[in-house]
C-alpha cells in the first residue's frame, strides 16, 4: 500500500543522558525536509573517554624524588558500534485505526510492543496508507481497498519514535496526487523521514539516510504492486519508486560508496501465501548482488521465510503490523518484526520478534504465558524458510526474539563403494 517520501538524514546525538535521532535533509530539492525523528533508546555506542596512563610510584630514596613525568595520553580505540534497526511490515492508519486517531491524536497503536521494539536504535515500518484529510473519512464508501490515514497519523508515528517509513506501495495513490503530496507534507511537518515517493521521480528513487551512532544507513524503498491501472500507464509512476533494478543500480552503487550500510525495502509478492513468488526472488537476488546489506519485504500480509545472500539476510515478508487481519487466515493476525544488527565489516545479523495482532494493534507475546505461541511461530518460520534455502531459528532470548541464521548447505557424501 502506498505513500511518499524523500531522503533524509537522522543524526544520532549521544549524551550522558541518552540519545535521539535528529534527521537533516540530504541533497534535497526545495523545500527541504527538516524532519527530526524522535529519540531512540540509548546504546552502548556512546563515546568512550580517553584514558591517561597512571603515574608510576616514586623510587624509594632519601633524596628528593624527581618531578613526576606524565606518560603520554593513551587513546583507546573505540569499538565499532553495533546498530539495531527494528523493521516491521504493513501499517494502515486508515479504516478503524484512522477513526481512533481522529478521536485522539495521542492514540498509540504501538503501545503493546515490548523492549525488543522500544530499545532499538531506530525503527522502520511500511506506511500502507496515505495521510490526507478526506473530511473525516478513512475509507472510501464505495471501495474497501481505498483508504487513508488522517493527517494526525504523522504525529502518531513521531510519538511512537518511528525513525523512517516506506511510502512506496500499492496504496500510495489511493486518493491521487494531491493526497500523496499532502502525505509528504504531513510527514515533513512531524519530522518523520520517508523513502519511496517524492514530489518528482528523482526524489522517489533516492534513499533516505539515517545517521546513528556516527554511522549512516541508506534505505531505498520500492513497490512491485499497484492497485490502479498498470503502473506504466499511471500518473503515479512520476512520483512512486518501482522495483526496477536498472533504475536503482546507480543509486545503490553510489550509496555503498558514501554510506556505511545500504538496505532495500520492497513491497510486492502474492498475498496470503507462505513462499515468495519468482518475481520477488529474482528482484531480491538482483539487488543483493549489488551489495545490499539486508532486504526488507512486505505486502503478502503473512510472514514468509528468511533467505540469504552470502550471509546477508533476505526477509521476504514481515506480514502485517498495525493492520487488521482475518480470522480465517490466522497468520494475518500473527507475524514478527526483525531486529537487524548492523556492524561495519560484518554481515547483518537478524532476530525475529513475534507478536499477535489484537484488532489492528500489535502485541508482543507474553513470555511467561504464551511460550506455546512463540514455539509455534518458531516452527512456522523454519518451515517457510525451507523454500528459500533454509534458516536456523533459535529459542527466544531475554527480549522474546529468536536469532535467525543461515542454514549450512548439505555437504556431499564422501562415501565410496568398492
Amino acid at each position: 500500500m502506498r505513500a511518499l517520501g524523500f531522503p533524509i538524514v537522522l543524526v544520532m546525538c549521544l549524551a550522558s543522558c541518552g540519545q535521539r535521532l535528529v534527521p537533516s535533509s540530504v541533497d534535497e530539492p526545495s523545500p527541504p525536509q527538516s524532519a527530526q525523528a524522535s529519540g531512540a533508546a540509548p546504546t552502548a555506542s556512546a563515546r568512550l573517554p580517553t584514558r591517561v596512563a597512571e603515574l608510576a610510584p616514586p623510587p624509594a630514596s632519601s633524596a628528593a624524588p624527581p618531578a613526576a613525568e606524565l606518560a603520554p595520553p593513551v587513546a583507546l580505540v573505540e569499538p565499532e558500534p553495533s546498530i539495531v534497526l527494528a523493521a516491521a511490515g504493513d501499517v494502515n492508519f486508515g479504516r478503524e485505526c484512522g477513526q481512533a486517531i481522529l478521536k485522539d491524536v495521542a492514540y498509540d497503536p504501538f503501545a503493546g510492543l515490548n523492549e525488543a521494539w522500544r530499545s532499538a536504535d531506530a525503527r522502520f515500518v511500511n506506511l500502507e496508507s496515505q495521510l490526507s484529510d478526506q473530511h473525516g473519512l478513512t475509507q472510501s464508501p464505495s471501495h474497501r481497498l481505498i483508504f487513508t490515514g488522517p493527517p494526525g497519523g504523522a504525529e502518531v508515528l513521531a510519538q511512537a519514535r518511528v525513525s523512517l517509513v516506506s511510502t512506496a506501495n500499492n496504496h500510495a495513490w489511493d486518493y491521487g496526487k494531491d493526497a500523496l503530496f499532502e502525505t509528504i507534507a504531513n510527514l515533513e511537518r512531524a519530522q518523520v523521514p520517508f523513502a519511496g515517493t517524492g514530489r518528482d521521480v528523482e526524489q522517489a528513487y533516492r534513499p533516505a539516510v539515517l545517521r546513528v551512532a556516527g554511522r549512516t544507513i541508506a534505505l531505498f524503498a520500492v513497490t512491485q504492486v499497484w492497485n490502479q491501472p498498470p503502473f506504466a500507464a499511471s500518473a503515479g509512476k512520476d512520483f512512486v519508486a518501482w522495483a526496477n533494478v536498472d533504475k536503482l543500480k546507480a543509486g545503490i552503487v553510489q550509496a555503498r560508496r558514501e554510506h556505511d550500510f545500504v538496505l532495500v525495502s520492497y513491497h510486492g509478492g502474492e498475498e496470503y501465501v507462505d513462499a515468495p513468488i519468482e518475481r520477488t526472488r529474482a528482484f531480491a537476488k538482483a539487488v543483493m548482488a549489488l551489495g545490499v546489506d539486508a532486504f526488507i519485504g512486505h505486502h503478502p500480509h503473512v510472514p514468509q521465510g528468511v533467505g540469504w545472500a552470502d550471509g546477508r539476510p533476505i526477509v521476504y515478508s514481515l506480514g502485517n503490523f498495525v493492520f487488521a487481519g482475518h480470522d480465517e487466515r490466522p497468520w494475518t493476525k500473527q507475524s514478527f518484526f526483525a531486529r537487524i544488527t548492523l556492524k561495519k565489516g560484518a554481515p547483518a545479523e537478524l532476530s525475529a520478534c513475534p507478536f499477535a495482532i489484537d484488532g489492528h494493534r500489535p502485541r508482543s507475546f507474553d513470555r511467561s504465558k504464551e511460550t506455546w505461541a512463540t514455539e509455534r511461530f518458531r516452527l512456522h518460520l523454519i518451515g517457510t524458510s525451507t523454500s528459500v534455502g533454509g534458516s536456523n531459528v533459535a529459542e527466544p532470548d531475554e527480549l522474546g526474539c529468536l536469532r535467525v541464521t543461515e542454514k549450512p548447505a548439505p555437504q556431499p557424501s564422501l562415501s565410496s563403494s568398492n
